[in-house]
This record gives structure tokens, C-alpha cells and sequence, in this order.
């Protein structure tokens, strides 16, 4: 018992003894300048006990005597600090040369020095998307990368469009290649950085997918964590405001035509005036009596009773419009020890339109891991899914499906659309709709609800790798990804709910579906190794891939329902045909690249990719494109001044190939669809060609990249052309042989500009640091070559074309004019057009560029982006239909009360002289391109009259007159930052927090007036459709780190 008790005693006083040594160390990391470095890692030695710094570079932990701390950060020697009884430390670490060599991902993953690679990268840290968030994360790159425009989409929940220096480029996630360019299934908060490779050369090792150059997104991972586990939240919610630019509207004039208007029943063989007409070319609102839509009607005689004339909604499309949310939140928790790592995330993003009714939900599940089954062995792993519901995803397109349509262009102030939220007629819920004149138009609340577009989304993507280190020149691995991608869209189409192809208001219900798989596997040999005592650096890789893909669909679609309300396929009047397709294809290659490194002056590299496609027919089913690529460093080479700290030159050239579409190889009959009530099987207008041989883009760059000042100052430079061609393309023929042509190689493009970055530090101290980069990209598409048409003439031109000459020229009539100047003038009052097109400009902008700057000051941030599309020319719909249909706020105009006066009365209407010049005798010819070739024409003063209406709608309204330049500038991101000091949190759980205030698209410019957003234009189409805006967004964000 005694014996016991000592025991006891003595095991109690080591435990008291060991807790009296242990103790709190409290510490500052600094750099070499004596800068603070948040975030450091600090870890005892032995075990995965460890802290990060603070924002202050501060760090407190509990050690005892004996203990090694290993203190590390990113491009910095780790010290060892042995412990004896400090209480206070102060570490400053010194540069790691090896490590501040900068490295990117490449192809296929590769990691790289960026003083080697000859080609153009430029990446985007996934830190600087995290705070001022879209709701879908391209939209945050905007402005972000040179040569990569990001068009907005014309729908709330579509895609947004991603054009690499022109084309779409393939989108890589984690080592994983995308099938579509839809990035709704990435949260930005799991973004560690996006890389985007710009030239074929770059992203030839993948193939045809290559063939635009690659944006790869690497998510996080616990391989660059800190040792220890570290649990992070991420919050942000934005609040959608009004619009950049929405169509103003005039609100003294009323619907109808020629100054008339009274209403009756608004359908076909109404006794009222002009009730069933598009125009808001009627009445003054003056308060005059005017039977309307909600006129009392006489119980005896039926007649509509007069009520004043007045303007009941002058902004029916801002009252419409609902306050749009995106809320995004995010929990990770990454864990690092001696055997591996792994990170869990989950992020949920709610985000709900200003159309009324229509949300999308967004959860995004992901999971990865690596570990070290030995020394040799490794074992990697992720697996991410994303689900996403929207009970209605709302589109704005030209018509009755666009709120802009219906409530602004075309819609009248004679009605308060908040009247009408009710909008069922009672007692015929489902079946009628209330509304003005709903004959032709929809009560926008019944279309928002009664037109719905509900889809649901499953998006899995993941990876297995095994990794086998031979030794420490070879390595062995291999990878399989695999994606799926299922969608499940529905269309639940309200009884006497209009749209063009539902013009019996009958009600319908679609349903589409459709399914993604592709799954690529990898086997990949490295080399690596240095020979004449380093002089000579030799990478090496050999590799097989085979890539599977295959796409499934099916669409089924009622005619009216016997049953309003009820959307069920088994619920149409007439049978239901359904139809389906399925598509299978397959690639095999084989691939090596080659890199070679001569004393740190000079790298030279080469790639190589053989593909057999299934999609190809089988003689020209195998091909091999090559890249090839070098650079070279000045400053190691040359004794440069004092200010230069870095200039390397670089060349590159690739040649890759890219195949038929799916099928498209051999013709089959296809089957659908049904005639008599028997089944329908087509043949294919357009002839296969078993001699068709795949299409290439042939790569030029050439580049030069210089840092100055100790890294102030630095740029990079990139010229390039891709040669399209020989293309793939149709060589159409008289169809009267039965066919309209036939698939042929042969018609080459070719694109060339240039894009550099400038990075600026103007202001570097302890406590204010300030950076600026700016992004500029411009680019050109010509026409070089044509195949011979069947009778083997070479033509000169394709359209308007002339081989050698630029693409995108915008050819229409143009208004006739003298030599001076002047409109001419008809006798109708109206000006001439051209008797021939004429080219009337470019679709192409000239440059797009972009500025940011990030501004800190101790513990406060301030970063702000501008972004410019400068050139180009477009149609602009907006202004054209505004005045088409009355609604233009400048049509207001003594001219028009004048002509409206004589209308009513029915006096002469034309009232109007437009300035201008009437032809007395000659002509005017042109050449075929448009050019004036001979004038005799001779001129007098014009004196025809016209009436407001039919100037404003022939004149104002006309194509020729609203040709503008997609010129503007906006200021797309502005966030402002605290980050909480660590004397705030050292009594909390938290190693670091802050708290942003952020906005987007606060500002917006244009070169010409427009009511339409010309962000919404895509790069090269020359008009647009009335999609909706983009808004301004504010928000804020809250980061927390355990």
C-alpha cells in the first residue's frame, strides 16, 4: 500500500513537474526588409503540433524546454530555432533563391520554372476571387487576364462566354478536362489558382482539346498547407441592385397609332382603334376620356365607358424588377501530417434573380487526399460533386419572353404593371390571364410563374493517381479522371400563356435530358537530371492517354394539355414523339515532350502528340502534331545596368490537329419525327468525304518578359498568329444533285495580334504597399486562302470577303448623301438609301484592356478594377426598336403632337421637313465593294414634308441608323478589406479574420449612346437580342481561419 501510494506520489509530481516547464512563447517572423510574413508556419520539430502567423507576422505557442521550432514560409530558408527559456522571439528569414523561382502548372499538370517555358502563362490567384463574388465564377475573371474576354450571358443562371485571344479554350479542373465551358459546378472559394496557358504551344499536349489554349483550374489542397489542420469559413453576400444601362422610356405618350386609340377587347376584329396594335404611337396622356382596358363597361349596351387619359406606370420594368441576392458560404478544413494530407470543403451559393420567382440553389461537395503508402509510393485522390436545382431559370431574348420586351420597348405607360401581380383572372385560375391586352402581350408576373423552366443539375468530377518515384532521375505514374454531367430540363408552359411557337395559348410541357461521360486515363513517365557538373539540365516525359466520351439526350414535348395545370407528357391532346441520341467517341495517343536547360541561359523544349480518333474517317485517322519551343536569359548572359533585374526572350511553334465532329465521318439516315402516322427517316444534305484529313492550327509566338528596380517595374510581350486551316468546312453546290454540298479541307483563317501585362509597385514600405497591373490584348481575323469551287475556279472573295482581307466587316445599306455631306431627300420626305451595301465597319474590337490596383495600408486593403472593350461596331437593337415602337424618350417632339393633331382631325399629317438636299438630274454608281466610281449628280434644296411617325420608324428606326461602337469602360471591382489585428484575437480561436465591403459593375461608360449593355455582345456578333444587363452588385464578405 505504501509502495502504491509513492508510485503515486511520484507519477503526480512528473506530471506537475512536466506542466511547469511547459510554457507560451510569443514570437514576430519577419523578412529580410523586416516586413512582417503572415501566415508562416511554425512547428515544433518531431511532431505536427504547429501555428500560423498573424497578419502581423506574430504567432504565440506552447513549447517546452529542448524544443526545435522549424520556422518556414514560402520562397524563405526554414530556421531552426532551439528553445531554452526565451519567452520572446524574434525571427527573420533570409530569400531561398531556389525557392523564388517562379513555377506554373502546364499541361497536363506539369509543373515548370516560368524563366524556362517559351510560351505565354499568366495565372490568377484564387485569393483575389473570393471576396467580390459573381455568381458564376468566370464572371470574376473578367479583366483579370490579357486575352481572355468574358462576355456576359443573356440569361440569369447561363453561361457566360470565355474567349482565349478570340476562340473558346478548353477549361482543365484539377488535372480533369472539362467537356463544356460551364463553370457553375466550381465554388471560387476552392480555388487555390487558375493558370491560363494562351498558345497551342502551350496546351498541345491535350490534344484537339488544346486546340484554343487551356484555362486550368487548380483547386486546394493540403499539399501546400501549413502542418497541422487549419479549418476555414468563408462568407459572402452581394446584393444585386439596378441595372448599368436599361432602356429609358418616354411616358407622354400612350399606345395606339397615328395619335388613336380606343380601347374594346385588344384581340383580331376589335370594334375599338388600334387596341390591337403594337405601336405606343397614340394619344397624348393629357387627361382627355378614352375607353381603356379598365373602362367600366355599360351592363345595357356593352360599350366601354371613357376614363382619363392619363400615365398610370412610368417605370413598369423598375417596378417589375425584384433586388437579386447571391449568398455564398464556405468551410474547408485541411489537415497536413508526415504521411499525406487532405481537404474537405463544402460550399452552398443561393442566388435569386430580379426576375420574380426564379432561384438557384448550388452546393458543392469536395474531397481530397494524398498519401505516402512508402517512400517510393504515393497514392492521390479527389472527388468533387455539385448539385445544382433552379426552380426557373429565365431567359431574355427578343419577344414575349423578355420583361425589357414587353414592359419597356413595346409595353406603354397607360398601366401600372403593380396593379397586376394578381394575375389570374378570379375564378379562372390557370386558365386566363389579367392583363391589358393580353391578346398579344403576357402579364410579365404570369410569364415569370406561368412560363417556368425548372432544371436540375448533377456534376461529379474526380481523379485517382499513383505515383512510383524509381529514383530520383525516373518516375512513374498513373492517372484516371473522370467526369459525368446529367441535366434534367423542364419547361411548364401555363394555359393562355403566348410565345411565338405557342400561338393557340394552349399550354405545354417539354422535357429534355440529357447525360456527359468522359473519362480520360494517363500513363506517365518522367526524367529528370543535370549533366557536366549541372551545366546541362534534362527534363523528359513519355506518356499514353486514352480518352472516352459519350453524350446521351432525350426530348419529349405535349402539344396543348387536356388539363391546364397538370405538366405531364401523358397530358397531351395529340400523341407525344419523343426522340433521343446517343454519341460515343474515343482517342487513343501517345505523347513525349523533351526539355533541355543549358547553364540557366538558354531552355529549349519539344512536345509531340500522336492522336487516332474514332471521329475520323479510318485512312486519316491517325495524326501527329508537334510543338517546339525556346527561350533564352539576357540578363545571365549579358552584364546589363543595375536596374535590370530580369529579361528573358522566347519563341514558340505548335501544329495542332482537330477532327470531325461526332458521326460526322460516314452519313446514316436519321430517324424521327413522323408523317401520316409512319415513322421518318432522312438522309444527310451535306456528302461525307472518306478523304477528309483533320484541321490544324499552326502556332506562331514570340515574346520577350523583363522585371526592373528590384521586381517594381516588370512586363511581358506576346505576338502571335494562328493559321486556321486547312479547315473543315462545307463547299456548297446546286441542289438540284440532291444535296447542297459536300465536307472538304481546304479554306484557311488566320489570327494575329498581341497582349502584354505591366506590373507596377509604385509605393513598397512597412506599412503602405502599393501595386498596379494592367492588361492589354488586340487581335485581327483575315481571310488567307479558298479551295476551288466544283467547276475548279479559284475564287477571290468569300461573301464580301477578298482573300487577304479582314473578317467582320459589317455590310448594309447606308444613307445616301452629297458631297458635302448632306442627307438626299425623296418626295415621300424620306431620305435614300444606297442602291448597294456598303461596309458600314468591323465587328472586331481594336483592343480590350484592363487596369487594377491593390492598395494596403497596415491592416487595411483597397483594390479596385477598370475594364475597357475599346472599337468594334454593332447594331444597336435597343435604340432601333425604342423608336420603332414610339417608346424612344427623344420621340417626344413638338413634330409629333403637330402630326397627331392633323391625324385625329384629319388634316395633312406632314408636318415635318427633314434638311437635306433633293437629286434634280444625274446619278451615282458604285463599284461592287461599294465605292463611288461616278457622281453627275445635281442638287437643289429639299422641301418634301413626312409625318413624325413614319420619319421616326423609317428613319430613326432604320438599321443604318443605329450602327454604334462597342466602346466602354467599367468599373468591374471595387473591394475594401480589414483584416482584425492579432491583439484582438489572441484570446479567440480564430489565427486570423477580416471583413470586406465589396461591389461590382459600379460604373459604365460608353463611347455612344446605347440603353443596352455592350458587355453582353460576344466577340465578334454585330447586334444583340435585348438580353438583360449586367447590375450592380454590394456586398460584403467575412474570412475567418481557425
Amino acid at each position: 500500500m505504501k509502495k502504491s501510494i509513492s508510485y503515486f506520489l511520484i507519477f503526480m509530481l512528473g506530471i506537475c513537474y512536466s506542466y511547469a516547464q511547459e510554457r507560451m512563447v510569443n514570437g514576430t517572423i519577419y523578412d529580410e526588409n523586416g516586413g512582417p510574413l503572415p501566415g508562416a508556419s511554425v512547428v515544433i520539430k518531431g511532431t505536427s503540433n504547429g501555428v500560423s502567423a498573424d497578419f502581423d507576422g506574430k504567432f504565440s505557442i506552447e513549447v517546452a524546454p529542448g524544443n526545435i521550432l522549424l520556422v518556414s514560409y514560402l520562397g524563405y530558408k526554414t530556421e531552426e530555432i532551439t528553445l531554452g527559456n526565451q519567452k520572446e522571439l524574434s525571427i527573420a528569414l533570409q530569400p531561398d533563391n531556389n525557392q523564388l523561382e517562379e513555377v506554373v502548372v502546364t499541361a497536363l499538370g506539369i509543373k515548370k520554372e516560368k524563366k524556362r517555358i517559351g510560351y505565354a502563362v499568366q495565372e490568377v490567384k484564387g485569393e483575389s476571387l473570393q471576396k467580390a463574388i459573381a455568381p458564376n465564377v468566370v464572371e470574376s475573371l473578367t479583366g483579370k487576364v490579357a486575352g481572355l474576354t468574358i462576355v456576359n450571358s443573356n440569361g440569369f443562371f447561363s453561361d457566360p462566354g470565355i474567349y482565349l485571344r478570340g476562340s473558346k479554350p478548353l477549361i482543365v479542373i484539377d488535372g480533369v478536362p472539362n467537356p463544356t465551358t460551364d463553370m457553375w459546378n466550381i465554388s471560387s472559394d476552392d480555388i487555390e489558382n487558375i493558370t491560363v496557358l494562351k498558345a497551342a504551344s502551350a496546351s498541345a499536349l491535350y490534344g484537339s482539346l488544346g486546340l484554343n489554349g487551356a484555362i486550368q483550374i487548380t483547386l486546394k489542397s493540403g499539399s501546400n498547407a501549413a502542418k497541422g489542420t487549419t479549418i476555414s469559413v468563408n462568407s459572402s453576400t452581394t446584393f444585386q441592385g439596378d441595372f448599368t444601362r436599361i432602356p429609358k422610356v418616354q411616358t407622354q405618350y400612350g399606345p395606339g397609332n397615328a395619335g388613336i386609340y380606343e380601347f374594346d377587347t385588344g384581340a383580331p376584329g376589335s370594334k375599338g382603334k388600334n387596341d390591337f396594335d403594337y405601336n405606343i404611337w397614340g394619344p397624348k396622356f393629357d387627361g382627355r376620356l378614352l375607353p381603356q382596358f379598365d373602362s367600366p363597361v355599360d351592363p345595357v349596351t356593352g360599350i366601354r365607358q371613357p376614363t382619363p387619359w392619363v400615365a398610370r406606370g412610368k417605370d413598369n420594368l423598375g417596378n417589375f424588377m425584384e433586388t437579386g441576392i447571391v449568398s455564398s458560404n464556405n468551410i474547408s478544413v485541411q489537415s497536413k501530417g508526415e504521411v499525406g494530407n487532405f481537404t474537405i470543403s463544402n460550399s452552398y451559393k443561393y442566388s435569386k434573380a430580379s426576375v420574380p420567382g426564379a432561384k438557384l440553389d448550388v452546393n458543392t461537395f469536395r474531397v481530397r487526399g494524398l498519401l505516402n503508402l512508402s517512400e517510393k509510393v504515393s497514392a492521390e485522390g479527389s472527388l468533387q460533386h455539385n448539385y445544382q436545382y433552379a426552380n426557373n431559370a429565365p431567359r431574355a431574348d427578343y419577344g414575349p419572353t423578355s420583361p425589357i420586351y414587353t414592359l419597356a420597348v413595346w409595353g406603354g405607360a397607360h398601366y401600372d404593371i403593380r396593379n397586376f401581380k394578381d394575375f389570374w383572372e378570379p375564378g379562372k385560375e390557370g386558365i386566363k390571364q389579367r392583363f391589358v391586352e393580353n391578346w398579344r402581350y403576357n402579364n410579365p408576373y404570369a410569364f415569370a410563374h406561368g412560363f417556368k423552366k425548372p432544371y436540375t443539375r448533377n456534376n461529379v468530377l474526380g481523379f485517382l493517381k499513383l505515383n512510383y518515384k524509381i529514383n530520383d532521375q525516373f518516375n512513374l505514374s498513373a492517372r484516371t479522371n473522370l467526369t459525368t454531367d446529367s441535366r434534367i430540363v423542364d419547361q411548364e408552359i401555363a394555359v393562355d400563356i403566348y410565345n411565338y411557337d405557342i400561338p393557340d395559348r394552349g399550354g405545354r410541357y417539354r422535357h429534355f435530358q440529357d447525360n456527359i461521360f468522359e473519362s480520360n486515363t494517363d500513363f506517365l513517365l518522367t526524367y529528370k537530371d543535370d549533366f557536366f557538373g549541372k551545366d546541362l539540365s534534362v527534363d523528359g516525359t513519355l506518356g499514353a492517354n486514352q480518352r472516352y466520351y459519350s453524350y446521351n439526350s432525350s426530348y419529349a414535348a405535349t402539344t396543348q394539355l387536356v388539363v391546364p395545370g397538370i405538366f405531364k407528357l401523358n397530358n397531351s391532346a395529340d400523341q407525344v414523339t419523343p426522340t433521343s441520341s446517343k454519341q460515343e467517341k474515343g482517342v487513343s495517343s501517345a505523347y513525349a515532350t523533351l526539355d533541355l536547360g543549358y547553364k540557366n541561359l538558354f531552355f529549349a523544349g519539344v512536345t509531340g502528340r500522336v492522336d487516332k480518333s474514332s471521329t475520323m474517317p479510318a485512312k486519316n485517322d491517325t495524326f501527329f502534331y508537334p510543338s517546339v519551343y525556346a527561350s533564352t536569359l539576357l540578363h545571365e548572359i549579358f552584364t546589363l545596368p543595375k536596374a535590370v533585374d530580369f529579361l528573358k526572350l522566347r519563341a514558340a511553334y505548335a501544329k495542332v490537329g482537330g477532327d470531325l465532329g461526332i458521326y460526322d465521318a460516314v452519313n446514316a439516315y436519321n430517324t424521327g419525327g413522323r408523317y401520316r402516322d409512319l415513322p421518318v427517316a432522312s438522309y444527310p444534305s451535306i456528302i461525307d468525304n472518306p478523304n477528309i484529313s483533320p484541321s490544324f492550327n499552326t502556332s506562331y509566338e514570340y515574346g520577350i518578359e523583363a522585371k526592373f528596380f528590384k521586381n517594381r517595374f516588370g512586363f511581358e510581350a506576346s505576338y502571335f498568329e494562328n493559321n486556321y486551316g486547312p479547315q473543315i468546312f462545307t463547299q456548297r453546290f446546286s441542289q438540284t444533285s440532291g444535296f447542297s454540298g459536300i465536307r472538304e479541307n481546304g479554306r484557311t483563317t488566320q489570327r494575329r495580334g498581341y497582349d502584354f501585362t505591366v506590373n507596377i509597385t509604385p509605393v513598397r514600405s512597412d506599412n503602405f504597399n502599393w501595386t498596379t497591373l494592367i492588361n492589354f490584348s488586340s487581335y485581327k481575323d483575315y481571310l488567307t486562302s479558298l479551295p476551288p469551287l466544283p467547276d475548279g475556279t479559284q475564287p477571290e472573295k468569300e461573301g464580301r470577303t477578298f482573300v487577304g482581307g479582314i473578317l467582320g466587316d459589317l455590310w448594309y445599306y447606308e444613307w445616301e448623301k452629297s458631297p458635302d455631306g448632306q442627307l438626299v431627300i425623296q418626295s415621300n420626305g424620306l431620305p435614300k438609301r444606297t442602291e448597294i451595301y456598303r461596309n458600314l465597319g468591323n465587328t472586331q474590337a481594336d483592343f480590350t484592356t484592363s487596369i487594377s490596383n491593390s492598395l494596403n495600408y497596415k491592416n487595411v486593403s483597397l483594390s479596385f478594377l477598370l475594364d475597357a472593350r475599346v472599337g468594334g461596331t454593332t447594331l444597336d437593337r435597343y435604340e432601333r426598336d425604342l423608336w420603332r415602337s414610339g417608346s424612344h424618350p427623344n420621340s417626344v417632339h413638338p413634330e409629333r403632337e403637330l402630326s397627331n393633331i392633323a391625324y385625329v382631325n384629319g388634316g395633312d399629317a406632314k408636318t415635318m421637313q427633314i434638311p437635306g438636299v433633293a437629286v434634280v438630274s444625274g446619278s451615282l454608281s458604285y463599284d461592287p465593294e461599294g465605292n463611288v466610281v461616278d457622281d453627275t449628280r445635281v442638287f437643289e434644296e429639299s422641301s418634301a414634308r413626312i409625318d413624325y411617325q413614319s420619319w421616326a420608324q423609317s428613319y430613326k428606326a432604320a438599321y443604318e441608323s443605329n450602327i454604334i461602337e462597342k466602346t466602354f469602360v467599367k468599373l468591374r471591382e471595387v473591394t475594401l478589406t480589414y483584416d482584425l489585428p492579432s491583439s484582438l484575437l489572441k484570446k479567440t480561436f480564430l489565427n486570423t479574420a477580416s471583413v470586406s465591403v465589396v461591389g461590382r459593375n459600379l460604373l459604365y461608360w460608353t463611347k455612344d449612346h446605347t440603353y443596352g449593355d455592350l458587355d453582353t455582345y460576344t466577340v465578334s456578333r454585330g447586334s444583340t437580342n435585348l438580353q438583360f444587363p449586367s447590375q450592380r452588385t454590394y456586398g460584403f464578405n467575412i474570412n475567418l481561419q481557425f
